[in-house]
């Protein structure tokens, strides 16, 4: 009988109908751990998600010399472009520059350039995107010793601060994750241990009628993944329908939020749930009865 994997099923069936209310502690126990657990791990995306977005605004502002012709501002395009840690240049030529400004005060190009003394006052503008955020400052340093460019402005203060900003906001999703991670793990911990004392007479019979350490463990161990599947499960659904909600309610009311809607990490997210769900019932029902096999 004892050798029988029947039995096992059977036993751990019979203990979940015996204990239902311990049963119902674990499986909300792992629910709302899980549920903590997986809203905090979209956090993480959308900070970083979020400071990504910021940093991507972040371009440097190179003013070519006034006396280049547009073929020597086109080489000079070239030639940055081939810098190491350029993503993209574009171009604003003087032309461009000037029709943009007659735009926006209502004037046309030919009275502007009259009445400032008959000459484009603008120069041609280089708009530098680097590929690496934290290589602005470098960049836009060695931009400056090119003699093709005679002004160079890429926000200085600004950048520095908003640099200090978007690692702070990364900060804090870790922080946010690894806290209710802490959480979560308590929990269930706590939860495991309560339901394997109010079970420690059962284990001891088992010992007393020659039951081996091993085959005690089997019915809490799959009595751990059936409860830990049950409410990773219910967490997956509760996490994904929310997070679906959330990013709707965010779309129409707070369009300037970047939200993340990643269908990899999602199912990933999910997916994840529900094992953690299972090894956090098994690992805890295992670990949670060697106090009481070494007794």
């Amino acid at each position: 009988m004892f050798n029988s994997s029947g039995y096992i099923f059977r036993e751990t069936f019979n203990s979940m109908r015996r204990n239902p209310w311990l049963s119902l502690a674990s499986v909300i126990t792992v629910m709302v751990s899980l549920v903590i657990l997986g809203y905090s791990i979209f956090f993480l995306a959308n900070t970083a998600n979020m400071a990504k977005s910021f940093e991507s605004e972040l371009e440097i502002g190179a003013f070519v010399q006034m006396s280049y012709t547009p073929e020597e501002v086109q080489d000079l395009k070239n030639q940055i472009e081939q810098m190491p840690g350029v993503e993209s240049v574009s171009l604003v030529t003087k032309e461009q520059a000037l029709e943009d400004f007659g735009k926006t005060i209502g004037g046309t190009q030919s009275s502007i350039v009259a009445d400032v003394g008959g000459t484009n006052p603008f120069p041609d503008k280089l708009t530098v995107k680097v590929t690496d955020p934290q290589n602005v400052k470098t960049l836009a340093q060695s931009l400056e010793t090119n003699p093709g460019l005679y002004k160079v402005r890429y926000g200085q203060e600004f950048v520095d601060q908003l640099l200090k900003f978007t690692q702070w906001l990364r900060w804090i999703g870790f922080g946010v994750v690894a806290a209710f991670g802490v959480a979560a793990v308590v929990l269930i911990s706590i939860n495991v241990k309560i339901n394997v004392f109010s079970r420690r007479r059962e284990i001891q019979i088992m010992k007393l009628v020659g039951a081996s350490n091993g085959f005690i463990r089997w019915p809490f161990l799959i009595e751990g993944l059936a409860l830990g599947l049950v409410g990773g499960t219910l967490a997956a659904v509760i996490v994904g329908v929310g997070y679906n909600w959330i990013t709707v309610y965010v779309q129409s009311t707070l369009t300037f939020l970047p939200v993340v809607q990643n269908a990899v990490l999602f199912r990933q997210v999910t997916l994840g749930l529900l094992l953690a769900g299972m090894a956090m019932g098994a690992i805890g029902s295992v670990f949670s009865l060697q106090k009481f096999l070494r007794a």
